[in-house]
């Protein structure tokens, strides 16, 4: 069982993006199932439609922008720019989760939600670009799992649980503080990220891309 379950063999890359994930999503599952209240407790004016269209800017935001980034990502020779634009948006990360100290007003919900989508569409598709091209060949269904599972489902659960101890015994404000620190801390391990990123990478791809432009 222990051997099933055993992470050695995956590189360092790979191992730093999956902590960074579980890092960014537990501080972000703190506050998302209480988000509802959140706003209508504290945003002068907030009503349940406030939350449905602060949530389609934000889903609408990061869909106009995660695309064509990734495009751009992949049309580049190197992971330089995947690292910078990763390190942007994990910024922006720490930037929204604190800016809910401060706003109470319905139009800096909508601001903070789109600076949000911006900043989580620049995270994403230079995650899945550098993710995909240092997966470990002989286990990328394990380590996709680990990426699913860990990553997005096991970090939802406890940071959900923990978000509702946290809030009920310190408040809301509590959460955000929470969530940034461990963007900050999610931020960090994508620091040491550097060393491992290619300066170039598949040339035959980027020919590929040539021909069919």
């Amino acid at each position: 069982m222990r051997k099933l379950f055993s992470i050695s063999f995956i590189n360092k890359t790979i191992k730093i993006l999956l902590l960074f994930l579980f890092a960014i999503n537990t501080g972000a599952a703190l506050y998302m199932p209480f988000f509802a209240i959140f706003v209508t407790k504290y945003i002068v004016g907030a009503t349940l439609v406030t939350i449905g269209v602060s949530s389609a800017l934000y889903s609408i935001t990061k869909s106009l922008v995660q695309i064509p980034t990734a495009k751009r990502l992949d049309a580049h020779p190197g992971e330089k720019d995947d690292f910078f634009i990763i390190i942007c948006g994990a910024i922006c990360g720490i930037i929204y989760s604190f800016a809910f100290l401060f706003i109470n007003h319905i139009w800096q919900l909508n601001l903070v939600q789109i600076f949000a989508g911006i900043g989580d569409a620049c995270t994403m598709a230079a995650y899945y670009a550098i993710f995909s091209h240092h997966i470990d060949k002989e286990s990328q269904g394990f380590e996709w799992s680990l990426f699913s599972v860990g990553g997005m489902t096991i970090s939802a659960a406890i940071g959900g649980l923990i978000g509702g101890l946290i809030a009920e015994k310190f408040g809301f404000h509590s959460l955000f503080i929470f969530a940034g620190i461990l963007n900050i801390i999610g931020t960090i391990m994508l620091i040491s990220l550097y060393p491992y990123i290619k300066i170039l990478r598949r040339p035959e791809h980027h020919k590929t891309l040539s021909h069919k432009k």
